[in-house]
C-alpha cells in the first residue's frame, strides 16, 4: 500500500539557500492550512491582500511559504550570519529563553517553538522498523515529517510511504517527492511536528534573540579579519573566493531580514513609533542588500558568471584603489548591522 501527502509546496521557491528553513516552511504551509486565497500581507502597502496590484497573476502560496521561511531566518537569529560554518552542525539543543548560541545550535527548537508547535526528534538510537512505523502514523493522520540526511546540511520532507517496499517519500530541496532507499542509512535526525503550543514566542522573545544574534563576539573579530586580509593577503583568488562567499551568504539572508521586518513583524505593533524602528531597519537592510551588490560589481561577480569569481579576479585585486573601496564597503554592511541591531533594542525598550 501507498499513501501519500499531496499538494506540498516544494521548496526553495526563490533565493533560499537553508534546505532547513525551506522544508520546514513547507510542512508549515501544509499544516497550517494555506491556501492560494489565504490574504497575504503586503510591507510595501503594509496591509493584508489578495489578488491585488503587479501579484495578482503570482503564486500566493509560494508568496507565504517564502514569508514563513524569511519570518523564521530571521527571528531565529540565522538571518544575520557572514559565514556557512556559523550554522554548526548539531540541531536537537533545547531552546531557552535565557540562554542564546552564538552559531543558533538551537534554532530547530527555536523555529518550532516561534511556529507553534511541538515535536519530537529522533536519530539513529532509535531503530528502523521503529521510526519507519511513526512515519506511517504520522502520514496517516496528515502530518509530514521533517528529516536531515548526512553530516551538511541538507534536510528534506518525508510527504508519504510505500508499505511494499516499506521506504518513505522524500521531497528533497529542487525535487519533486521520491522513494528513498537510502533514508535510514543516511539519516542523521528526523522531526515529528506533533501538537500545538498553548502560546507562542512572543514578540519581545524574538527581538532579544535577533539583538544577540547581531551582537556575537566573533563578529568584530571576523570584521577585523576582512580589513586584515584585504590589507595583507597577495593571493586574489583566495582572497576573492572568501570574500565572494561571505558576500553571498549576506547579501541573501539580510534581504530576507528585511521582508521579514516588513512583511512580518511590523503588522504585529500597533504602536507607531514602535513600527517606525522596525520599518527603519527593514530600510537599513534593503540597502545592505544594495551595497553588497556593490562589493560583487568590485569581485566581478555578477549574474553573467554564475555568481562566481571571473578569470581576471587576480588583476581586479592587484588594485589599491579596489581593495580599499571594498574595505569601505564592508566597514558600511558592518555599521548596519550594528544600527540595526540600536533600532531593535530601542524597540524592544518600549515593549
Amino acid at each position: 500500500m501507498t499513501k501519500k501527502i499531496e499538494n506540498l509546496v516544494s521548496f526553495p521557491v526563490d533565493a533560499q539557500r537553508n534546505s532547513f528553513f525551506g522544508a520546514l516552511s513547507s510542512i508549515l504551509l501544509y499544516r497550517n492550512a494555506f491556501t492560494e486565497d489565504t490574504p497575504l500581507f503586503c510591507g510595501k502597502y503594509q496591509r493584508s491582500y489578495i489578488r491585488c496590484g503587479n501579484c495578482k497573476t503570482e503564486s500566493f502560496i509560494k508568496k507565504h511559504h517564502l514569508q514563513i521561511y524569511q519570518y523564521l531566518i530571521t527571528i531565529t537569529g540565522c538571518a544575520y550570519f557572514w559565514i556557512d560554518k556559523e550554522i554548526g552542525n548539531s540541531y536537537n539543543k533545547q531552546y531557552r529563553a535565557d540562554e542564546f548560541s552564538e552559531t543558533a545550535l538551537d534554532r530547530l527548537s527555536l523555529a518550532l517553538y516561534a511556529s507553534g508547535y511541538h515535536y519530537e526528534s529522533m536519530d539513529k538510537n532509535t531503530e528502523a522498523n521503529v521510526l519507519f512505523d511513526r512515519i506511517r502514523q504520522s502520514v496517516e493522520v496528515g502530518q509530514p515529517v521533517l528529516i536531515k540526511l548526512g553530516l551538511g546540511d541538507s534536510w528534506a520532507v518525508i510527504t508519504g510511504y510505500s508499505d511494499d517496499k516499506c521506504l518513505p517519500y522524500l521531497m528533497k530541496s529542487r525535487h519533486s517527492p521520491q522513494l528513498n532507499k537510502d533514508w535510514y542509512h543516511k539519516l542523521s535526525n528526523i522531526v515529528f511536528i506533533t501538537d500545538h503550543y498553548d502560546r507562542t514566542i512572543s514578540l519581545s522573545e524574538s527581538l532579544k534573540h535577533m539583538v544577540c544574534h547581531l551582537n556575537t563576539s566573533s563578529r568584530n573579530k571576523l570584521e577585523q579579519k576582512i580589513y586584515q586580509k584585504l590589507e595583507t593577503e597577495l593571493d586574489g583568488k583566495k582572497l576573492g573566493m572568501w570574500l565572494n562567499k561571505m558576500n553571498g551568504l549576506a547579501i541573501e539572508t539580510r534581504w530576507h531580514a528585511s521582508e521579514c521586518y516588513r512583511n512580518t513583524l511590523a503588522p504585529m505593533l500597533d504602536n507607531d513609533q514602535y513600527k517606525k524602528y522596525i520599518l527603519k531597519a527593514s530600510d537599513l537592510h534593503l540597502h545592505f542588500h544594495d551595497q553588497a551588490w556593490q562589493i560583487w560589481t568590485l569581485l566581478g561577480v555578477s549574474p553573467q558568471t554564475y555568481y562566481c569569481l571571473p578569470q581576471n579576479i587576480n588583476e581586479l585585486l592587484d588594485h589599491s584603489s579596489t581593495r580599499a573601496e571594498l574595505k569601505s564597503l564592508f566597514q558600511e554592511l558592518f555599521a548596519i548591522d550594528r544600527q540595526v541591531s540600536q533600532l531593535l533594542q530601542e524597540c524592544l525598550s518600549l515593549l
